[in-house]
């Protein structure tokens, strides 16, 4: 191969002295076996084709790290990684996979290495290394409903829907809630960023598979943890386990005693429980798909005199294909895809695919629609709702809302984090496994739970085992060579550890997270028990998730490791996955303290709901998509009530001022508004009488209900109205609670258009003055609520005494509302 930059599908080529250090370092951390040929130019094809499918920057970011690796041998070995002896080259690597500097650098650059050697030696079908379904092939139908989905791709720029309810994302929120409202004759629309996957489409390697539908992320804090969440019609549910299991109750009492949540005792959700298991057919899976790994940790939790089991599952005509996480193949699993969905669209929603929505709109303060472009940065499209729900997830859904500034008075947008942290141990046995054959996740002990510590299942197939596993050298290679005499089996705390979402300097999605010592010495539990269990079960030797215990073959070294382990390791030594993330856009009954209410609506912005695993305070201890579609069931009806009692997006138009007022005062507020059209910065004013009647009346409205005070006046917005005469309210929220004073004027533009100017500001007593001075505006067109213009308009200090000498007491009157 020439040095240079050629390319081939987008991907650089891989030039002579990079190949030249790849092969090295290949030879070291995926040397030859029985089943694993030894590097050479296959090898280099492969990973060129697998960096092509990770996007077109991943060989740039690849081979940096390539070239890092080979110079971090250099204070090890005093030379590059690439230029040692073979037996010095592995031993130096097996050194560098344990640094806490460089164990990650060693995982990332070696990761494409071990699944191009696993592709490049196309291992046989005993090793599970099949590519597509072991039954006969897919023959793909189109049903009716098929016509009411849409690729926003295709669609037209500037493309305008109307609905009842919008909704954005299609999992384990936006799926239950489609459906409800569908079938009450609700006109919903649903908007997912993910493509449509049918049956047809889940073929090939698990690792493609995966790319395609998962994204993965990363939580970054005292440790590294990676999260994969779905993106694709069906969110997660999509590619998880399918394991379904209830709330606990003590997780519904702390909602009720922590976060003032009546309304979600175990009696009130029984009936919402019951509902999804149908509409799932949630059932036990029969005894021939349970798998290998099952039967030998049934052997074992017998052993030890531990509750075990098979788990509850939502495929009640699984056929143990083995591939959960990467899209059924067989249509099984009635994740939202080929459940909840379908169902809404033969009752007459619309599902556009592609979409990623980028704005709320608003109207009067009120949420109106969305904005969305399609993937690619294609086609803008506009729908207009008299609800909007945001079902995008734990991390989508707080990060659209921080992007935009929305429902955040509380400031917990993006906070309380949790997931459920976890870890596996891969267990080698003398009889043959077959783990692959079977359902992943079909088993699990629930002896420890009142620890927090949850045992299920946890197998992958073989190329993503091989590419994830942390083994470098000849142990990477026997693990592929035994991979049919390997059982895997996982578990998942219950923390207390939280975490952030964030925005980053690009202002995408930045995950911090600490974990405490309570929860590391919760997972150095959890390996002890798994090596106990795999043990008890026949293994010869269980390979541990944690770096410096890699191998356990007794009781005695299980014993040893449960004793000197939680005072020696720390958290970066854990190989940690997370899961279920939930609680970043908390629920509560008190609205500092909580992103949306009771009825899944948010605190701050009227017609905005939140159904979705971010509203869900965690942690659960169990997988969480039955509690999410539960709730979505019981928030459809309080969605439904919000789109009967909303008119379409035209803010009302105020009363005329009383004539006979006490009380009158005039006011002038100025500043800078951006067109949103060119991105314009322009000047823009009003000012405004306020009437209202007499003072003592004001105060005890104030104070008990609150207030609402007729605007008439003047509206200045440079290139949009030269001194358009508007009316309008000013409304005084109750002081008792955390205030604002909302405007609400109408005008008429230069254009002949009629417009809305909303504003708001805040009286907290901590920043009255800096609240009360500073009013955010939007101004929106009076036709369909569409955002025109957006700034920041001041009431200067310097005009308060001018401002007092503006008021008047006269006739009595009543005050408004």
């Amino acid at each position: 191969m020439a040095d240079g930059a050629d390319r081939r599908g987008g991907v650089r080529r891989i030039g002579a002295d990079e190949a030249r250090v790849l092969l090295a370092i290949a030879e070291a951390a995926t040397p030859a076996g029985r089943h694993v040929r030894a590097p050479d130019a296959r090898t280099v094809d492969a990973v060129e084709a697998v960096l092509e499918r990770f996007g077109p920057s991943a060989d740039r970011a690849w081979l940096a790290a390539l070239q890092a690796l080979d110079l971090a041998a250099v204070p090890l070995s005093g030379a590059r990684l690439s230029s040692l002896p073979l037996a010095a080259r592995m031993g130096t690597l097996a050194r560098l996979a344990q640094g806490v500097a460089t164990h990650g650098l060693v995982r990332g650059v070696t990761a494409p290495l071990k699944l191009a050697q696993v592709i490049a030696a196309d291992p046989p079908e005993s090793l599970g290394a099949r590519v597509g379904l072991s039954a006969l092939p897919v023959v793909d139908e189109r049903p009716r409903w098929h016509e009411r989905m849409l690729d926003a791709r295709e669609m037209s720029d500037g493309e305008t829907l109307e609905a009842d309810v919008v909704i954005v994302g299609s999992g384990a929120g936006g799926g239950p809630v489609a459906r409800a409202l569908a079938s009450e004759g609700y006109a919903v629309v649903v908007l997912e960023e993910g493509g449509y996957f049918s049956r047809g489409d889940f073929s090939g390697r698990a690792w493609e598979r995966g790319l395609a539908m998962q994204r993965q992320r990363a939580l970054v804090g005292n440790t590294f943890i990676a999260m994969p969440t779905g993106v694709t019609v069906g969110g997660s549910t999509t590619i998880n386990s399918g394991t379904c299991l209830r709330t606990p109750a003590d997780v519904l009492r702390r909602w009720r005693f922590e976060d003032g949540l009546t309304g979600l005792d175990p009696e009130v959700m029984e009936p919402y429980f019951a509902k999804v298991e149908a509409a799932l057919e949630v059932g036990v899976p029969s005894a021939s798909v349970l798998g290998g790994s099952a039967r030998v940790v049934a052997r074992g939790a017998s052993a030890l005199g531990w509750s075990h089991g098979p788990l509850a599952r939502n495929a009640p005509g699984c056929d143990g294909q083995g591939l959960c996480c990467f899209g059924c193949p067989t249509g099984a699993k009635s994740s939202t895809n080929v459940s909840y969905l379908p169902a809404a669209m033969r009752a007459g929603a619309v599902l556009a695919h592609h979409c990623r929505v980028e704005e709320v709109l608003l109207a009067g303060g009120r949420a109106v629609g969305v904005l969305g472009r399609a993937v690619g940065g294609g086609a803008r499209i506009r729908v207009l709702a008299k609800t909007v729900v945001l079902s995008g997830g734990t991390i989508g859904t707080p990060l659209m809302l921080l992007r935009q500034g929305l429902a955040n008075r509380s400031g917990q947008v993006g906070r309380n984090l949790t997931v459920h942290p976890a870890s596996n141990a891969w267990a080698d046995f003398d009889e043959r496994i077959a783990g692959w054959e079977g359902i992943p996740q079909s088993y699990g002990v629930d002896e420890f739970t009142s620890e927090g510590i949850r045992f299920e299942g946890a197998f992958v197939p073989l190329d993503v085992a091989a590419a994830t596993v942390s083994s470098v050298g000849p142990a990477w290679t026997d693990f592929v060579d035994r991979f049919d005499h390997l059982a895997c089996f996982g578990f998942m705390v219950a923390e207390s550890s939280r975490g952030r979402v964030s925005l980053g300097p690009d202002r995408s999605a930045l995950l911090t997270y600490r974990m405490n010592d309570v929860d590391r010495r919760k997972i150095l539990r959890g390996h002890g028990l798994l090596a106990r269990l795999l043990l008890a079960g026949g293994a010869r030797e269980v390979h541990m998730g944690v770096r410096g215990w890699e191998r356990l073959r007794s009781e005695r070294e299980v014993e040893r490791f449960e004793r000197e382990a939680p005072s020696s390791v720390a958290a970066h030594q854990l190989e940690l996955a997370a899961f279920h993330p939930l609680g970043s856009c908390r629920m509560g009954a008190d609205p500092s303290r909580s992103v949306v209410g009771p009825t899944h609506e948010t605190h701050d912005v009227p017609g905005l709901f939140v159904v979705d695993g971010s509203c869900v305070n965690g942690p659960l201890g169990v997988n969480p998509q039955v509690t999410i579609m539960a709730l979505a069931e019981r928030a459809s009806g309080f969605i439904a009530r919000s789109a009967d009692s909303a008119s379409r997006p035209q803010p009302r138009r105020a009363p005329p001022p009383p004539r006979d007022a006490q009380v009158e005062f005039t006011e002038t507020m100025g500043g800078r508004c951006q067109m949103l059209s060119s991105g314009r910065d322009v000047a823009a004013s009003f000012t405004v009488r306020a009437a209202a009647g007499d003072g003592a009346s004001l105060l005890r409205s104030l104070l008990r209900e609150g207030a609402v005070l007729a605007l008439d006046g003047a509206a200045i917005i440079e290139g949009l109205a030269l001194r358009s005469p508007c009316e309008g309210t000013l409304t005084l929220r109750p002081l008792r609670r955390v205030g604002t004073l909302v405007y609400d004027l109408r005008f008429a533009g230069d254009d002949g258009v009629e417009y809305v100017l909303h504003g708001e500001k805040s009286v907290r007593l901590a920043t009255v003055l800096s609240g009360m001075t500073t009013l955010v505006t939007e101004v929106a067109r009076a036709a369909d609520g569409v955002p025109v213009a957006r700034g920041t308009l001041r009431f200067a200090l310097g005009d308060v005494l001018p401002w007092l000498t503006t008021w008047r007491v006269r006739g009595r009157a009543s005050v408004l509302g």
